[in-house]
């Protein structure tokens, strides 16, 4: 494997990290830590968008805008922008809950936040399936 799939590796392994701690948080912890869960959520999907544009030799811009980092994966792929709307959504979930006048979150949102960044996560895999990478 060369370099290059290596850090690609890296980038999904630790999206899918962040998902299935945000997943391990919703199902066991009482009360649920909403904000974590949808900063994991958040976290998740940016990675695997960072990880995408790594298959695509391009260095991931230092963002955490779900939103734009959707925007340059539809450059090279132009299947993301059926993403674009969820990558908003997700999108609300980075610093803005990490610090004081946070956004009001609901445990549905929590659970509306796993759904999407598990699907954000999958479709990059089928994505760089269909590129002929595997990993």
């Amino acid at each position: 494997m060369n370099k290059p799939n290596n850090v690609l590796k890296e980038w999904l392994q630790i999206s899918y990290e962040d998902y299935d701690t945000a997943k391990f948080l919703f199902d066991n912890k009482k009360p649920k830590p909403l904000e974590i869960i949808c900063y994991h959520c958040q976290q998740s999907a940016e990675k695997a968008l960072k990880g995408f544009l790594c298959a695509n030799e391009i260095d991931p811009p230092k963002t955490h805008d779900v939103g734009h980092l959707c925007v340059l994966c539809a450059k090279y792929d132009k299947e993301f922008k059926k993403l674009a709307e969820k990558c908003e959504d997700i999108a609300t979930y980075s610093a803005k809950t990490r610090y004081p006048n946070r956004v009001e979150i609901e445990e549905y949102d929590a659970k509306s936040a796993l759904q999407i960044a598990l699907e954000i996560y999958d479709y990059v895999i089928k994505r760089l399936k269909n590129m002929g990478i595997t990993l």
